[in-house]
């Protein structure tokens, strides 16, 4: 048996301080916080420069002009943009519709039924080599 003096220190384990959490989470929202305004800066800038361009036409009366019509597997398609609310403000999408039948005018203009009952705007011209349903976009 081991005989302790009596100037001996008895050791006594400390447990982890409640400091030693709180600053452990206060780093780990403030990398939280930066990550979302990087994100954020990220999707209004960079993001919004990299998208295709689109310009849109209202169709009068089902009377498009022939290059609003593009080819696609099962016939003609009917590019239009709608307008969406997204993340950080509104943001533009494509929906196409399959045109099955069309009558195309003596002054170039096709008559599109389609384009009747579709209250979006219509795709006339675009930046992107080719477009497909869901693509977000910028209008010019």
């Amino acid at each position: 048996m081991v005989r302790k003096g009596r100037h001996h220190a008895v050791q006594v384990e400390r447990e982890p301080s409640m400091k030693t959490s709180r600053v452990v989470y206060l780093c780990i929202t403030a990398i939280y916080f930066l990550v979302v305004v990087g994100a954020t800066v990220y999707s209004l800038t960079a993001y919004q420069e990299q998208l295709p361009q689109v310009e849109l036409i209202n169709p009068e009366g089902g009377l498009l002009p022939p290059e609003c019509l593009s080819e696609g597997p099962d016939g003609k398609i009917l590019n239009t943009v709608e307008r969406q609310d997204g993340p950080w403000g509104k943001r533009y999408v494509i929906k196409q519709m399959t045109v099955y039948s069309y009558q195309e005018r003596p002054d170039g203009e096709l008559f599109v039924y389609e384009a009747l009952s579709n209250e979006n705007p219509v795709v006339r011209s675009t930046t992107a080599d080719f477009l497909w349903d869901g693509m977000e976009v910028r209008i010019l």
